[in-house]
């Protein structure tokens, strides 16, 4: 069919109208998608961004606080001198071994509540449980701590009390002796943050499907077997973000500052952990060497790193 040159110019000129528009209709949603996003990344960047592209440059700064306009770049030397620091290396090895307790019980506690609650059909029931396993989190964690130095107190409190009724001796001094205050440390936070990983893990639960038990059931598998054939191994994408998050925790301070005071670090300095001594460098001891407790808060950051990135590739190695 043929077209006169009038009928093909108007052709053209409509077909450059409907690109030009499809442009414009592109450029207002993009812009109007930057004006949805724009305060959040400014916020972000402001109070995030920023604090740590600063933090990571005082890391290696002999930047003093209370000395005016001095902060001088001195390379590695924040880092040999932990390497030498006597108090920081046994900070670090408190942190660890905290870490360590934390993961054990606050996993294990979160996956056999979780597990019990997703074993309640009544639905009212298991919403209840959910709430009351969830408390301990929107517990402000000053009197979370404060509740557990009660219960630990060994003249009056009730922990210490059903210890010895359970032992059928006196309770060990929880307050006072040095080997158990990151333990307890560490149990007062497990319960703190429990709930978070009970909800994690009831959202893997109940995204299973049903007829998986059903068919194993058949098959004659019991409830354990049914347990570690079917639930754990369906549970590795929550376990991988359980485990990194519990990593996050070696750089903790807020449970011993509060558990015992900020000039108080436990019996024989027991309650110094790596954050706390971070935070007391910063903040309270001599000229404030933001420098030097930067570098701490970064060795505690690669750490973590480097357990999130064994973590991901141990599960990602298992499900291969």
């Amino acid at each position: 069919m043929a077209y006169s040159r009038g009928e093909s110019r108007s052709g053209a000129a409509a077909w450059w109208a409907a690109v030009r528009g499809l442009r414009h209709e592109a450029w207002g949603e993009a812009l109007a998608g930057y004006l949805f996003i724009g305060p959040a990344v400014i916020l972000f960047f402001t109070f995030s961004g920023y604090p740590i592209l600063r933090s990571l440059y005082i890391a290696f700064s002999d930047y003093r606080y209370l000395v005016p306009g001095y902060e001088p770049f001195n390379g590695l030397n924040n880092w040999i001198e932990m390497a030498h620091d006597k108090e920081v290396i046994a900070a670090l090895g408190r942190s660890v071994e905290y870490t360590a307790i934390y993961f054990v019980l606050n996993f294990a506690a979160s996956f056999l509540v979780a597990v019990l609650i997703s074993e309640v059909h009544n639905q009212r029931e298991a919403g209840f449980y959910r709430v009351l396993a969830y408390l301990p989190v929107v517990l402000p964690i000053a009197i979370a701590m404060l509740v557990w130095r009660q219960l630990l107190n060994p003249e009056f409190g009730y922990g210490a009390y059903a210890v010895k009724q359970i032992l059928g001796k006196s309770a060990p001094d929880f307050l006072r002796d040095p080997r158990w205050i990151v333990p307890v440390l560490a149990t007062a936070a497990s319960w703190k943050q429990m709930g978070t990983n009970v909800l994690l893990l009831l959202v893997g639960l109940y995204n299973i499907n049903r007829e998986l038990y059903e068919a194993a059931s058949i098959d004659g598998a019991g409830w354990w077997r049914r347990l570690f054939s079917i639930t754990v191994p369906l549970l590795r994408p929550t376990f991988t973000i359980i485990f990194v998050l519990t990593g996050l925790v070696l750089g903790a301070n807020e449970e011993s500052l509060i558990f015992f005071s900020t000039t108080d670090r436990g019996p024989e300095d027991a309650g110094l952990l790596l954050g706390r001594l971070a935070y007391e460098t910063a903040f309270r001891l001599g000229d404030l060497r933001w420098g030097y407790a930067a570098a701490m808060n970064l060795l505690v950051g690669l750490i973590a790193m480097a357990l999130s990135a064994v973590i991901f590739r141990a599960l990602r190695s298992d499900t291969n």
